[in-house]
């Protein structure tokens, strides 16, 4: 192929595209580990496809890089519409309103989806189309940055945006080949641009190679700087990544098996909710069977797995604690002894040992009070406030020992007659809840009666909920019971349906009413035995129940959840016909329907256009404001770089001073379209230098010739020979010149100096640091 007919080939930046399309496509790959089928790849693979070509056509023609961008967008948006909009257009062509609602319907789709379903969650049409628009729109913002705009470096900016959004969303420690195939593409990009840019130096006359200018003969001062900085840049990313804490992956919109309600599409996850909600609802509807915690232990009566407390009642619902590690122990140290246990307390010790553990950290699950723990690896913290162990890092095994109350035993007189002293307590422990608390308070009365004794109290308030009182236990809660609601605790004391959170925070506030401090407790039941001997808990082994503090035992559990999905009440606390086993969580038959696989949110009746704006309306408040701010932000900077370049000539009183002024313009304008500042030399050596630096034609340069000499004989020659005119010329020829470099800089260059420009950053800097001088 001869020389001119490559020229629509190297014009068009064919290989260019084709690199650019690769990376946007590499940026999707871990979108394949998130979601089930892939139905969307070959849409994507055609979007992105269809806006290479069309780039690579458009720059063949010659046409200006606004008009390539736009086109690609366009022809993007119109693949979009063709592939999932077609049947609302208005004879095949025109979009309606009907577009506009199906769009909003498939964003809301595709919403409910990746919030609802943990990875890889089901490729919905919403989902398909909601990934395919934004890769299009990635392959747009790469090509047109990267290759038309001839800024490969900055295209990395999008493709990093797509590809920590889509690689974080995995849930697991990134795979390898993700990053390297788009640092691949990318790195390809560049060494096609510098490529491009050596090819295009003229060989034969290239200032570079003249005499003592030769850059080949120059100082490797930058070269041995770079090399220097990149081997620390390699150096402090290994060590980095070594000894800095990494950061939980985050997902689309809390979604995808982070979010409160979400569930696994194959039923295959052990993982548990309650750890962040307090409310372990959904995870008593995981149908799976993979084991949270297996253990073993040598205790006769086995006891609920403890992970976490919470005195905290707001807003309808409890809230997970928030722990300050000023509150602490110091890692590793020794557990304290259980706060409260008076003397003469029948204790036994018993052994506890988990053989696999699946609880995300810093949450750990072991009978309590706790005596001693070892863990096999990873530390831990100690919460005495709320008898809680925090861990720190991933702990696959762990030893502990345990006390529980000596079966047979009794407990000493006297247990429970002392009142707490409410000024030993923080006040959360003894708060009502305002909006429950009548109906609390009428029940307390009826229950309790005349009992001062806290231990008896208590007993009595479990029994009402557990035995006495015909409550049910049940997943399905009226809608003024469900957890955040105006008053669920009394709507659950009115309707006596529920499960153990409701159960508990009822026990919780009747105790508060009596006087006595206490807080829900959350973790699991002791699980199913297994053949050989272990215990395993799963998710629907989570549980709730109440910790009251009485006189000369401390912290004091209480079951008041009925049989169904519960444990048995502490030998304390046990009415004489309770037997004195745990149920198996094997046996016991649970009163819960299969939850089907959940589909999208369903819509509401009949949705109007003005509906769907509506649901939008805070995301696009919130968009709008984003862009006010960055419009001032584009309006303030150019003001204050016109200010900057133009400090010393606004100064200037004499001929003198307004062509040195100039000078200073002239300089600063240069340098926001890229070109380095001059060093501090003669005025013909800074002549030299811009004519090495910039690309500009012949009028400019001469124009540069004529404002140096103005320039030199400023400065060489008297003061007073300096005319009025020479100063008003001065200014003229800066002008020329400066419109010279830029009609031959690349459109980024143009755009950043007119819009973000340099002078403008130090001249807002210079502003800060004269209000602080004041």
């Amino acid at each position: 192929m001869r020389l001119d007919d490559r020229a629509w080939w190297e014009r068009g930046l064919w290989a260019e595209g084709f690199v650019a399309a690769l990376a946007s496509l590499a940026v999707a790959w871990p979108l394949t580990a998130l979601l089930r089928e892939e139905t969307w790849v070959v849409p994507a693979v055609a979007m992105v496809v269809l806006v290479a070509l069309t780039g690579a056509v458009l720059r063949t023609l010659d046409a200006p890089p606004t008009v390539v961008a736009l086109g690609q967008l366009l022809l993007g948006l119109a693949g979009l519409v063709v592939l999932y909009l077609r049947d609302t257009l208005w004879r095949g062509v025109v979009p309606t309103g009907a577009t506009l609602d199906r769009v909003a319907t498939l964003l809301q789709q595709a919403g409910a989806v990746l919030q609802t379903y943990a990875a890889p969650a089901p490729t919905t049409q919403g989902v398909a189309f909601l990934v395919v628009a934004v890769l299009t729109l990635t392959a747009v913002s790469v090509d047109s940055m990267g290759v038309t705009g001839r800024a490969p470096a900055s295209a990395g900016i999008p493709l990093v945006a797509g590809f920590l959004v889509s690689v974080s969303n995995t849930g697991q420690a990134m795979e390898p080949w993700y990053f390297a195939a788009v640092l691949v593409m990318w790195l390809l990009m560049l060494a096609q641009q510098g490529q491009r840019l050596t090819l295009a130096w003229p060989t034969a006359n290239r200032r570079e190679s003249r005499g003592g200018d030769d850059v080949a003969a120059g100082p490797r001062t930058y070269r041995g700087l770079a090399q220097v900085v990149g081997a620390l840049t390699l150096v402090a990313a290994v060590l980095g990544a070594a000894f800095l804490p990494h950061l939980p992956p985050t997902f689309f919109g809390d979604g995808l098996a982070r979010n409160p309600d979400a569930r696994d599409a194959d039923g295959d996850t052990g993982e548990v909710s309650f750890t962040e909600t307090m409310d372990p609802a959904q995870d008593l509807r995981n149908q799976s069977r993979a084991p949270v915690v297996t253990y073993r232990t040598n205790a006769v009566s086995v006891q609920p797995l403890r992970v976490t407390a919470t005195e905290r009642f707001e807003d309808g619902r409890w809230v997970a604690p928030e722990r300050l590690s000023s509150g602490l122990l110091p890692q590793g140290a020794p557990l304290p002894a259980p706060p409260g246990l008076g003397d003469g307390v029948p204790l036994t010790e018993s052994e506890f040992s988990v053989l696999a553990n699946e609880l995300e950290p810093p949450h750990l699950a072991a009978p309590s009070p706790l005596a001693s723990l070892e863990l096999r690896g990873g530390a831990y913290r100690y919460d005495p406030q709320d008898s809680t162990v925090v861990v720190q890092g991933r702990v696959g095994r762990y030893d502990a020992t345990y006390l529980s109350l000596e079966s047979g035993g009794e407990l000493p007189q006297g247990v429970g007659e002392t009142p707490a002293d409410p000024e030993q307590f923080a006040g959360d422990l003894l708060d009502l809840d305002e909006d429950s608390a009548e109906a609390v308070g009428a029940l307390a009365d009826e229950v309790v009666g005349e009992e001062d004794n806290a231990l008896r109290a208590g007993v009595l308030i479990q029994n009402h909920l557990r035995t006495d009182g015909d409550y049910e236990y049940s997943l399905e809660l009226a809608a003024a019971a469900e957890v955040g609601a105006d008053d669920p605790i009394g709507a659950f004391l009115e309707t006596r349906q529920g499960y153990c959170v409701q159960f508990a925070s009822a026990m919780v506030m009747m105790a508060r009413y009596e006087g006595i401090p206490a807080r829900m407790a959350v973790g699991f039941l002791p699980g199913t035995t297994q053949d050989d001997g272990t215990r395993q808990v799963i998710a629907s082994d989570a549980h709730t129940w109440p910790e009251l503090w009485i006189e000369g035992l401390g912290w004091t559990r209480f079951e008041p959840t009925p049989g169904i999905r519960a444990g048995t009440p502490p030998a304390y606390a046990r009415s004489t016909d309770e037997p004195d086993t745990a149920p198996s969580t094997a046996t016991v038959p649970q009163e819960i329907t299969p939850t089907p696989e959940p589909t999208a949110a369903p819509a509401p009746t009949d949705p109007t256009v003005l509906d769907r704006l509506g649901d939008l309306l805070p995301t696009v408040l919130r968009a709008v404001v984003a862009l006010v701010g960055l419009g001032l932000l584009l309006l303030v900077l150019p003001l204050a770089g016109r200010r900057h370049r133009e400090a010393a000539l606004r100064a200037a009183s004499t001929p003198a001073e307004r062509v040195e002024g100039q000078w200073q313009l002239l300089t600063r304008s240069l340098t926001d379209l890229g070109v380095d500042p001059p060093p501090g030399r003669s005025p013909r050596e800074l002549r030299r230098h811009y004519l090495r630096g910039t690309a500009m034609e012949e009028d400019g340069q001469q124009a540069l010739g004529r404002a140096t000499a103005t320039l030199e004989r400023t400065r060489y020659a008297a003061p007073d020979l300096v005319t009025d005119d020479e100063a008003e010329r001065m200014g003229e020829e800066v002008r020329t010149v400066v419109d010279g470099v830029r009609h031959t800089s690349a459109w980024n260059q143009r755009a950043g100096a007119a819009l973000v420009p340099g002078s403008g950053v130090e001249g807002l800097r210079e502003g800060v640091r004269r209000l602080l001088r004041r």
